[in-house]
């Protein structure tokens, strides 16, 4: 059984298992002193503490002071010691030595030493168990206990105590020989499970050394994936470099970019008189030298890696490994079997020649005792069976000791041999630790110089982009001065249309003050909506500044951008099925399109048990302008515009051609005039829009329809707010009304609200609007208006009544 953790009064024993000996070392300390630094401590004179390594597990990792703190840990150590050296009742069946899996949470702390570690380390001391030689006594000890005089008493007694001398060595010589068997097998144990705590160390070992190197195959693995894409992207930037600024030689600026430049005292005619050419190349040349270098670096590592060893070599020292093991639990058989099957004979026969002893004295003693030659004479002849009896015995020991001895040099040799063995496998896990630190030490240093590689090709990224970023800029300005335009414009429609609505929002609020608002209790406009009755805020805004437009160049549009944006206009305002005019019907058609489609996405995730819908879910999302007036038109015309702006910068920004082109496209293949080419392309566009908005429409209005039909469901199994449920009457209550208890599986204790109840209906269908959650006073009070037993947990429904 598992030890429970310590109190704090009692102290904690740790045991330490040193890897290269397999000596066991036993540390009791306060739970207060359970620290690495005390453990160290108490090991130095075996290791110096600034030589040790501590690993516990498994999974085996160094040891902490949190670790070892912890109940679990303790537990867990415990568990370890119980299987290392258990109580034999315990076990049905002779135990292994070495645990096969790690299912039972037992860990061990083990100790290492850097100094074996270290390549100069001596080898380890030959193992030598004693005791090797066994002292038989060849003459019986002490003094008789028959007492008899040597010259007084008759020859007849003198003889029978010559017998009792006779066995009493026979027993003494027995003995040694028991009691030798007795420590040689106490050695040859010992020394089987100091040499099992190597195997078990030098698991931890590997298993360490696994952990690192799979940490060190992932960190390769993520770090040579971005490496390789980074620097082939770059390898490719620098090869075409040269063409690149040649290529940018090509690229004019623009008239009013030429003429801006001038106007500052520059001269630029393309893309290429805006770079510093002769800096950039000869940056270009230091980013080539350092793309080699990091190449070169790559490289090495990829080498080291390969010389960390392949699964097959790692699979070949497993297998020796194992083959170690396998070893180690055929000796503990042995001391199990052979061992411990010569230690028992051995007693036996000890006892069985202390007995005979015993048996010889009472004789000898009796037959003095009687004063009768007959009867001494006749105690001779046993005696001479049973000396002979026993004469053989010490011979057959004597032989079972040899066979003992043998048996101990074997395990003394095999300790010496693992020990060897332990430290070159020691050795070759050291190597590959550092091995496996200096490769990721060297991947955080080439990972430092691909960012500083990475963040010096950024200069000539922008020459290289330079061609789309220069494109990208012209329809920039284009956008933000459509933007500066649009928002005069809108702010002047704005302001017009927030004073309507102002005056609209004041009249609705006289209007439910005085209605339904008069009502209500001071809490309402005291704690609830303390600015219920208060106008809506003046909305004076001030208009934007136009410095910004002011500074920006005079780019323009493409060619005959104002002919397209007019044709746009008039196809909107001729469009008879448009009674309401918008700011841009191309975008609001494709706004309500999104919309639509962000809507069928909702009510698919929604709850099948919802019904109430919100009305502003079913409102529609065109912008509501006055058709009348100037500010509003003027305010389409920008808005129009700038959104024509705003779409042919995204169409560019996906790699399309500006729309314009797809026009030139057109009137070179078949002549057709430029309006009309435009006016029919944007009408096609807008009638396939709005195709695609009466289709959402159609959709959603299903979907919603479809959501209703099957959330129209009586819940049974949960009861949460808007879920429908079926309240069947249950008797009456302490209030004289009957009791109505939902319809349920496993929900018990939901009762209807009285206030839901009108007269006595044999059953009520409602929609759940709000819940509360009670519990059971004491009966026959209001606390428990139901009956039921004191603290039970129960609830009270309120619900809109669909049918009763």
């Amino acid at each position: 059984m598992m030890a429970s953790s310590p109190s704090a009064s009692q102290s904690v024993s740790i045991r330490v298992l040193v890897a290269c000996t397999g000596t066991t070392y036993k540390i009791s300390l306060h739970p207060s002193e359970l620290t690495v630094a005390n453990i160290r401590g108490h090991l130095a004179a075996a290791v110096p503490a600034n030589d040790q390594i501590l690993l516990i597990g498994p999974p085996y990792k160094v040891v902490k002071d949190s670790t070892l703190q912890s109940d679990e840990t303790l537990n867990s150590l415990r568990l370890g010691d119980a299987e290392d050296d258990p109580i034999p009742e315990h076990f049905g069946v002779p135990h292994k030595i070495l645990a096969t899996t790690e299912r039972t949470g037992a860990r061990r702390l083990f100790l290492f030493s850097k100094q074996s570690l270290s390549e100069h380390a001596p080898d380890p001391t030959p193992c030598h168990l004693e005791p090797m030689d066994v002292y038989v006594p060849q003459e019986p000890p002490g003094p008789s206990p028959l007492s008899l005089d040597p010259v007084s008493s008759p020859p007849l007694h003198q003889a029978l105590a010559a017998y009792e001398r006779q066995f009493m060595l026979y027993s003494v010589q027995g003995r040694s020989l028991a009691d030798g068997a007795d420590l040689r097998l106490a050695a040859c144990k010992t020394c089987v499970q100091e040499q099992a705590v190597m195997a078990r160390a030098l698991r931890a070992a590997v298993s360490n050394l696994s952990e690192t190197f799979n940490s060190a195959t992932r960190t390769r693995a993520e770090f040579a994936s971005g490496f390789q894409a980074k620097i082939t992207a770059q390898g490719s930037l620098l090869q075409r470099f040269e063409s690149i600024l040649n290529n940018l030689a090509a690229v004019p600026l623009h008239p009013s970019l030429v003429s801006t430049a001038r106007a500052s005292g520059r001269s630029m005619e393309t893309l290429l008189d805006t770079v510093p050419v002769e800096r950039e190349r000869n940056w270009a040349q230091q980013c080539s030298n350092s793309h080699q270098r990091l190449m070169t670096l790559f490289q090495s590592l990829e080498q080291a890696f390969g010389e960390m060893g392949t699964p097959a070599t790692r699979e070949q020292e497993g297998k020796l490994d194992r083959e170690a093991e396998l070893e180690i639990e055929t000796l503990w058989s042995e001391v199990e079997g052979f061992a411990r099957d010569i230690r028992d004979r051995q007693s036996e026969r000890s006892d069985s020649l202390t007995a005979d002893h015993g048996k010889v004295v009472r004789m000898i003693i009796d037959a003095i005792n009687a004063d009768n030659d007959d009867q001494v004479q006749a105690a001779f002849t046993p005696f001479r069976e049973m000396s002979e009896s026993s004469k053989r015995l010490i011979p057959a020991m004597a032989e079972d000791d040899q066979r003992l001895k043998e048996f101990m040099y074997r395990v003394a040799e095999a300790k010496t041999n693992a020990m060897k063995r332990m430290k070159n496998r020691l050795r070759d896990v050291s190597i590959a630790q550092s091995s496996i630190h200096r490769i990721l030490s060297s991947v955080g240093v080439l990972r430092d110089a691909l960012t500083q590689q990475s963040e010096n090709m950024v200069h000539l990224e922008h020459v290289a982009e330079l061609p789309d970023s220069y494109r990208s800029f012209i329809t920039e300005i284009q956008r933000r001065r459509a933007f500066g335009h649009a928002v005069t414009a809108c702010s002047n429609a704005m302001m017009e249309r927030l004073a309507a609505m102002r005056d609209d929002e004041v009249k609705a609020r006289e209007k439910f003050l005085r209605g339904p608002g008069r009502h209500l209790m001071p809490a309402f406009f005291e704690i609830f909506a303390p600015t219920l009755a208060s106008p809506p805020p003046l909305f004076t805004p001030q208009l934007p500044s136009t410095h910004e437009v002011d500074a920006l160049p005079e780019v323009g549009m493409s060619p005959r951008g104002d002919t397209l944006t007019d044709a746009v206009m008039r196809s909107a305002a001729n469009d008879d099925n448009n009674p309401v005019s918008s700011a841009s019907t191309l975008t609001t058609e494709s706004h309500q399109v999104r919309d639509h489609e962000m809507a069928l996405a909702a009510a698919a995730q929604q709850n099948q048990d919802q019904l109430i819908v919100s009305a502003s879910d079913q409102s529609g999302n065109d912008l509501i302008l006055d058709p009348a007036g100037g500010a509003a038109a003027d305010a389409e015309a920008k808005t129009l515009a700038y959104e024509n702006a705003v779409l042919r910068q995204a169409l560019e920004r996906l790699g399309g051609k500006p729309p314009r082109s797809y026009i030139d496209d057109a009137k070179a293949q078949d002549g057709t005039t430029v309006d009309d080419a435009e006016v029919a392309a944007l009408r096609k566009e807008l009638s396939a829009v709005k195709a695609q908005v009466r289709l959402a429409k159609e959709e959603g209005q299903q979907s919603l329809m479809e959501s209703k039909r099957l959330s129209d469901k009586i819940s049974h199994s949960s009861f949460e707010i808007g879920d429908i449920g079926l309240f069947m009457p249950t008797g009456r209550g302490s209030g004289g009304k009957r009791t109505y208890l939902a319809f349920h599986t496993k929900c018990p204790y939901r009762f209807l609200s009285t206030d839901c109840i009108k007269g006595a209906p044999d059953y009520v269908l409602g929609r759940i609007v709000f819940q509360e959650e009670l519990v059971a006073g004491e009966l026959g009070t209001d606390a428990n208006p139901y009956g039921l037993p004191v603290g039970t947990k129960f609830w009270v429904l309120t619900v809109e009544v669909l049918q009763s």
